[in-house]
C-alpha cells in the first residue's frame, strides 16, 4: 500500500541521498506538496525553498499553502523555520524575482506541463538556478500522462496515495481517472 509512512520514509530516505530529484504521484490531489513541505519544515532549520507554482493566486488557497496573504514573485516567506520563495509557472518573469540558489524546490502541480509536455518550468531551474533536490509533485495522476518525460529531472518515483487515510476519496479520485 502506498500510505502515508512509506512516502515519509522514502521521501526521507531521498533527502539523506545524494540524489537530486523525485517524482510524487498519487491519489492524495491536495497533500502531496504539503507532505514535502511537513517533512522539510520538521527536518530542516533556516533552509531556502523555493515553492513553484501554476498560479501565484493559488498560494492564499488552503489547499496550496494557505498563507494569509499572496507574496510577491521572490519575497521570502518563513513557514516552520524554513524560508520560502514562490514563483508561477507563467509569466517567466516571476522566475527572475528569485533567488539564484536554495536548498529544496518544490513544483507543484506539474499537471499542466505534462498534459503539454512542456516542460520549461522544471529545465529552467536545472539550466539557470542552482537547486540542493527538487521535488516534483503531481494534483491528479491521469492515465494519459508520460512520466518518463521527465525522467531527466528525477531519480526517485514515490506514491503517495489516499486509499489508507480516505478509502472513499481514494476510490473517487480513481474512477475519475
Amino acid at each position: 500500500m502506498n500510505g502515508i509512512q512509506q512516502a515519509v520514509d522514502k521521501i526521507s530516505d531521498f533527502l539523506e541521498s545524494d540524489e537530486k530529484g523525485l517524482l510524487l504521484t498519487g491519489t492524495h490531489q491536495y497533500k502531496k506538496h504539503k507532505l514535502v513541505m511537513s517533512i522539510l519544515n520538521t527536518s530542516y532549520r533556516n533552509a531556502h525553498i523555493l515553492f513553484r507554482t501554476n498560479a501565484m493566486g493559488n498560494i492564499t488557497n488552503n489547499s496550496f499553502i494557505g498563507i494569509p496573504c499572496q507574496p510577491r514573485p521572490g519575497q521570502h516567506v518563513r513557514i516552520n523555520g524554513n524560508i520560502y520563495e514562490f514563483d508561477a509557472f507563467t509569466p517567466k518573469n516571476t522566475w527572475y524575482a528569485t533567488a539564484k540558489q536554495f536548498d529544496f524546490a518544490i513544483v507543484y502541480p506539474i499537471d499542466g506541463m505534462c498534459s503539454d509536455s512542456k516542460y520549461g518550468p522544471i529545465e529552467y531551474l536545472t539550466e539557470y538556478k542552482k537547486i540542493g533536490k527538487m521535488l516534483l509533485c503531481s494534483w491528479t495522476d491521469r492515465l494519459d500522462y508520460d512520466y518518463s518525460e521527465l525522467r531527466a529531472f528525477y531519480s526517485r518515483h514515490v506514491v503517495y496515495d489516499a486509499e489508507e487515510e480516505d478509502p472513499e476519496y481514494h476510490d473517487r479520485v480513481l474512477s475519475c481517472l
